[in-house]
């Protein structure tokens, strides 16, 4: 029975004969489908990871902005300061605390802030984060903010992760998807291309059957397909991007020596059957 595309892929990527025989079954067009295809599936777990997460590591991205943040600066906001309804209250309006590094201050009356490179404004309604590195961000207090609870940096730091994760989800959802897919479509596109080479060159061997680098890389593609699906499902479980790679990369290695092992790159006539049967 003929199979039309995309069975054809599902079908011929399952055994080592099958990957074989259906080399020579792809066009340029479709070869660049499935490649596309196998990379949108790692990106799933990509974005279902980011798309439940609740918190983020702020100090990752402003590390320098959050050395301000230190013993005498959480007790003196604790100690002097309430936050209601969005809204935080307490004297003296304005408390400022300098180091070398930078500025951590309260200010209630909106004077004027100093330029400091590095620096943390909790203002009335809204706080004001700069670093270094060149970010800056102006986040406005939840209506369930709260200081209680707040005893050391950490607790702090945490807290400001949490209220500028609240109003930044969608730029971290967004970045960090758009980074990690970069990485993931990066990694996918040299692992297919110099895996397809390698193939290619064993044409040179009189005993391989390869005949041109378009069925190398239409070879690996399908080998590449079963590793890919099992790594976006191990993402789903667990997800980690390093493992996702190391899964995919070793399992279309393991693909490509079973189908060496079972044809040798040679065509017998069981295999030119299911060349057939694949249409």
């Amino acid at each position: 029975m003929k199979r039309g595309f995309p069975m054809s892929y599902f079908w011929g990527m399952c055994s080592p004969k099958r990957m074989f025989a259906n080399r020579t079954s792809f066009g340029w067009g479709k070869l660049i489908f499935i490649f596309v295809f196998l990379t949108a599936c790692l990106l799933i777990p990509v974005s279902l990871h980011f798309a439940k997460q609740d918190s983020f590591d702020l100090e990752s991205l402003m590390p320098n902005m959050m050395q301000q943040v230190d013993e005498a600066f959480v007790s003196e906001v604790t100690a002097s300061y309430a936050l209601q309804n969005g809204t935080l209250s307490g004297q003296p309006s304005e408390t400022r605390l300098e180091n070398k590094s930078g500025i951590a201050m309260v200010n209630l009356a909106n004077s004027d802030r100093p330029d400091a490179k590095n620096m943390l404004v909790l203002g009335k309604n809204s706080m004001e984060l700069r670093d270094s590195s060149g970010y800056a961000f102006t986040v406005k207090y939840t209506d369930d903010a709260s200081l209680e609870g707040i005893t050391s940096p950490t607790d702090m730091q945490a807290w400001i992760s949490g209220q500028w994760y609240v109003q930044n989800k969608a730029f971290v959802f967004l970045t960090m998807s758009a980074m990690l897919g970069s990485v993931l479509f990066a990694s996918s596109l040299m692992l297919t291309l110099f895996a397809a080479l390698f193939i290619w060159f064993t044409k040179r061997n009189q005993m391989s059957e390869i005949g041109s680098y378009k069925e190398a890389l239409s070879l690996t593609l399908l080998a590449l397909g079963l590793p890919t699906l099992f790594a976006t499902v191990i993402g789903l479980i667990y997800f980690d991007v390093t493992v996702m790679m190391a899964v995919q990369s070793l399992g279309m290695v393991l693909m490509i020596a079973f189908t060496f092992i079972k044809t040798r790159f040679r065509q017998t006539d069981d295999i030119l059957e299911l060349g057939g049967r694949a249409g």
